[in-house]
């Protein structure tokens, strides 16, 4: 009688949840419209996202990027409906999850062809547009914070470290258009590699396994395209890795794990300012380590803070102290177009957003996540999420701004391939659970396939 009452209050719990998600979605997106209508200068054109017609950004359409993004999908729905995906090594899990997050991501942004590609990536309000006006780079770091408005939106609204990236591919006759667009696609393998190895250091192989679709055919990846964004998350997933692998090792591996996370996470930092939340999902994973009394929690988080402080310390010798950086990108931001984004409006607008680009199996799965070890990561990213929303320096266009987050709280999709009931064979449960998941991951390929071909976003 107790087990019938306590399912029956999820249930409810679970409908409640639902309901005030959706309702969030249909508020953003009716007043939304309304303050496009009175106030165009807030430029969203698909309330509560942004679209590239800042009065509207929907544009129903079809390419064949979506036949190929539904072939994607297809094929890991019934690999994991036949039980192929649990068959797998999980080397392949790893490489064929890495590659279809790619596809998936690719084919999407090929609904508008070569435009869809290129687009983000040689708009004159992104990094590639500023290389003609940038001095030599050690000029450039030197002098970023008082010539920060020189540049266009992109460069002031984050540190100087992807523009220097960008001009070292220039000056060594690889940059362009396509090796910019070629940076994100690579990112965006490097995410799924990054939170794959992260979730089998604390959770182990199963939970590996069942995280693994979420991170192919989840919706935010129409923004990981061509997206620097795309490029922090990559490297930040990786810095993530290796922390948590220096964790489970000893001593000097540890530390040097710890080390080698710290320098990525440390380049990520003067990529975006963002990072410094992102921060918590390391920080996380270090302090479940220590209450695990892992041997390398220790070392791996000295390592990961000296490798930080390496490359603080290196572009504050060359000129640039990352606090000044973010207090010059607060005064313009406030004084651009954030001054009409007011808070009453995006303060639901946003989470509507993040809903939007999670999809709805991240969200069913959140409901249903029960393994305190998984939650570890989820909860990190999901309280680093919050915290730049509370913070009001990310006002609308969080679809894109909010990638860092968005794959660490996606595996929570995982949980729907757990039964929470033992009262049937074990087996017929296995199966009954896998099918379950895969209807949930046709339903989240679904969404951003219709998404895509509905939105012609701004990136």
């Amino acid at each position: 009688m107790r087990s019938v009452s306590r399912r029956a209050a999820l249930i409810a719990a679970s409908a409640v949840a639902w309901a005030l998600a959706l309702w969030i979605i249909w508020i953003s997106v009716q007043r939304g419209r309304d303050l496009q209508r009175t106030a165009p200068e807030v430029y969203l054109g698909a309330a509560p996202l942004v679209g590239r017609n800042s009065r509207d950004g929907w544009d129903w359409r079809f390419g064949w990027g979506l036949v190929g993004a539904g072939v994607v999908a297809l094929a890991l729905v019934v690999c994991c409906w036949t039980g192929w995906w649990f068959r797998l090594r999980l080397r392949w899990i790893a490489l064929v999850t890495a590659l279809g997050s790619m596809s998936f991501a690719v084919m999407l942004a090929l609904t508008d062809g070569a435009d869809g590609l290129l687009y983000a990536a040689e708009h004159r309000s992104e990094y590639l547009a500023n290389l003609p006006i940038t001095p030599p780079a050690a000029e450039f770091v030197r002098t970023f914070t008082e010539r920060i408005r020189d540049y266009s939106v992109h460069v002031r609204g984050h540190p100087p470290g992807f523009v220097l990236v960008l001009k070292l591919l220039d000056w060594s006759g690889i940059g362009g258009g396509w090796t910019t667009a070629i940076l994100s696609v690579l990112g965006t393998a490097l995410v799924a590699l990054g939170v794959l190895v992260v979730v089998h250091q604390l959770a182990g192989d199963a939970w590996m396994r069942r995280a693994a679709p979420f991170l192919v055919v989840s919706p935010y990846l129409i923004w990981m395209i061509t997206s620097a964004d795309a490029v922090y998350s990559g490297v930040g997933a990786l810095g993530v890795a290796a922390i948590s692998v220096g964790v489970g090792r000893r001593r000097w591996a540890a530390a040097a794990f710890g080390l080698a996370g710290g320098l990525l996470l440390g380049g990520v930092l003067f990529g975006t300012y963002l990072a410094a939340v992102l921060l918590l999902v390391p920080g996380a994973v270090v302090i479940y380590g220590r209450w695990r009394r892992s041997p390398g929690a220790f070392p791996a988080a000295a390592g990961a803070l000296l490798g930080g402080a390496v490359v603080t310390s290196a572009f504050r010798a060359a000129g640039f102290w990352w606090f000044d950086g973010a207090a010059a990108t607060k005064r313009e931001y406030w004084a651009g177009t954030a001054q009409f984004r007011t808070w009453d409006y995006f303060g639901l607008a946003n989470i509507a957003a993040a809903l939007l680009a999670l999809g709805p199996a991240a969200f069913a799965g959140l409901l249903r996540l029960r393994d305190r070890r998984m939650w570890i990561v989820v909860a990190a990213a999901l309280a680093a999420l919050l915290a730049s929303h509370l913070s009001q320096y990310t006002k609308a266009e969080v679809e894109r701004i909010w990638l860092l987050f968005y794959p660490w709280i996606a595996i929570a999709g995982a949980s729907l391939f757990v039964s929470r009931t033992t009262d049937t064979d074990a087996s017929t449960r296995l199966v009954a659970r896998r099918h379950h998941a895969a209807i949930w991951i046709a339903a989240q390929a679904s969404g951003a396939i219709v998404l895509q071909a509905a939105l012609v976003s701004k990136w």
